[in-house]
């Protein structure tokens, strides 16, 4: 049933570990409900005329539901006979008012090893310090903001003496003024590193890409425009002459890179930082590299599209070898045509001279030289 109610903090532990805070919780919420007098000595619970006000027993009985309800279950049952408030208050005091001595020397050591320059910012440093702080005064230990700004202060590192100087100097009463002066140059710091890591020295800053920076829509590439007029939106269609050879030579010429600053060698002239398409060397030279290389290209007499066959397969050998035998035929066929002839003229001849004289001289030498 003690869980029904919602706890307005966390519940007293049995080991007694968060005793100090659960007490310090319990007295704000009873003096918020004005029953703090129900554990309160009757000397001190004084009326503003000087006249004691003693607690009803409602008021006991309301202070007794609170204080039970934020135990832990077993010691709700170890302090089952306790119905004064006062008397539980008390008695847990009593058992768990030891902390406070062996808190005390823990505080007091982590108060001493306590320095600014172990922490990377001052966040975590005042986290720190707020913390040891408050057990000190738990424990009744007393700490005034000129103890926690020396010790800031006095706890630099040696590199920072003359900032640290400059902070005593300024004589700041509370340390809260202080933390708020070393955040803000802490800040300054960060932005001046970011600064500086964000490019090299010297290197000028990357363009910004503005909202208002045209993107390129469908319409717009293929030359589709549009503007206002009167309040109603015109569309006009046209495309550039050229505008694809355009594109295509823009788009070759910057894919090329910069002249001179190409690692390949030039197929024209053989030199290197340049490409062959993009080669500036004069024609004459170009042509002496060639003919030096053994690279001129052939005479013009062949045919752009001039293909050579490689026979080598054995078909393709007997295929040439019957080609030449019938060549061969052919040509020893012309050549018996050829003699018959000749041989039927020298015949012809002969008959004619046979009816010359013997003695025609004329005629011998004729037929000696036709021989």
């Amino acid at each position: 049933m003690s869980d029904i109610a919602k706890r307005e903090f966390v519940e007293l532990a049995v080991s007694g570990k968060n005793y100090l805070t659960w007490a310090l919780d319990a007295k704000i919420m009873l003096g918020a409900k004005k029953i703090l007098k129900c554990i309160q000595d009757p000397t001190i619970g004084t009326s503003a005329s000087g006249n004691s006000e003693l607690p009803t027993q409602a008021e006991k009985n309301q202070a007794l539901h609170f204080l039970r309800h934020h135990l832990n279950a077993t010691l709700k049952n170890e302090y089952m006979t306790e119905e004064d408030p006062k008397v539980l208050w008390d008695s847990l005091k009593d058992r768990y008012g030891h902390q406070m001595k062996a808190l005390l020397p823990k505080a007091k050591r982590e108060w001493l090893h306590l320095r600014f320059q172990d922490y990377k910012t001052v966040e975590q440093y005042n986290s720190v310090l707020h913390r040891i702080v408050t057990c000190l005064k738990l424990c009744g230990e007393k700490i005034t903001d000129a103890d926690m700004i020396d010790k800031t202060l006095s706890t630099f590192h040696p590199n920072y003496v003359q900032i640290q100087r400059q902070y005593r100097q300024a004589k700041y009463e509370k340390y809260s003024e202080l933390v708020s002066v070393l955040m803000e140059a802490q800040g300054e710091d960060e932005t001046l590193v970011e600064n500086h890591t964000s490019r090299p020295t010297g290197s000028l800053a990357a363009p910004e890409v503005h909202a208002s920076s045209l993107k390129k829509g469908k319409n717009q590439e293929h030359g589709k425009g549009s503007w206002k007029n009167g309040g109603k939106i015109k569309r006009t269609f046209f495309k550039k002459k050229g505008g694809t050879q355009n594109r295509k030579l823009k788009k070759s010429s910057t894919s090329s890179g910069e002249y001179g600053k190409q690692d390949q060698v030039c197929f024209k002239c053989g030199t290197k930082g340049h490409w062959s398409r993009i080669c500036r060397t004069p024609k004459h030279l170009v042509e002496l590299y060639q003919e030096k290389h053994g690279k001129k290209k052939p005479s013009a007499e062949h045919e752009s599209h001039f293909t050579r066959e490689t026979l080598n397969s054995g078909e393709d050998m007997d295929a040439m070898n019957i080609d030449k035998k019938v060549e061969e035929k052919a040509q020893d066929t012309e050549m018996k045509l050829s003699k018959e002839i000749a041989d039927d003229d020298l015949l012809g001849l002969d008959n004619d001279l046979l009816g010359l004289d013997d003695d025609d001289i004329f005629a011998e030498e004729l037929y000696e030289d036709i021989i």
